[in-house]
């Protein structure tokens, strides 16, 4: 029989904890990243809390300010993420848990790479690449 006493007294945050358990396995086996929406499950102010107490605190903060501020949290499990998003007005739209080695919006686009690059040749003069003769 399998030993359950691990649970607390709040079910629902077991069961995201297991949830987030099956997906960090997920991304360790395939590397497939994974997400959950807080706001959009039945949950309490308390048991935001307490999902939140038990995660715990990792060692990376990122936040983005574009249309609104949005903030990614490490917990203190790597590869799981605490992220919430807020509108212009600075209200919580979106509050999720994203199973990711980085959550993906932080992920720099190739194509704003590749313009940011042409951006410093430009303002600098210089570029790595030979000049033909």
């Amino acid at each position: 029989m399998r030993d359950f006493n691990f649970l607390s007294d709040d079910g629902l945050v077991d069961a995201l904890l297991i949830e987030i358990t099956g997906l960090l396995e997920i991304l360790i086996i395939g590397s497939i990243n994974g997400s959950i929406d807080l706001l959009g499950l039945p949950l309490s102010a308390s048991c935001l809390a307490s999902l939140e107490q038990r995660l715990g605190k990792g060692e990376v903060v990122a936040v983005l300010t574009a249309a609104g501020k949005s903030e990614f949290r490490e917990t203190n499990f790597p590869g799981v993420w605490w992220s919430s998003h807020a509108d212009e007005t600075g209200r919580i739209v979106a509050m999720l848990i994203d199973v990711a080695l980085i959550p993906q919006i932080l992920l720099a686009d190739m194509e704003d790479v590749r313009a940011g690059h042409q951006r410093l040749i430009k303002a600098t003069n210089f570029s790595l690449r030979r000049k033909s003769a």
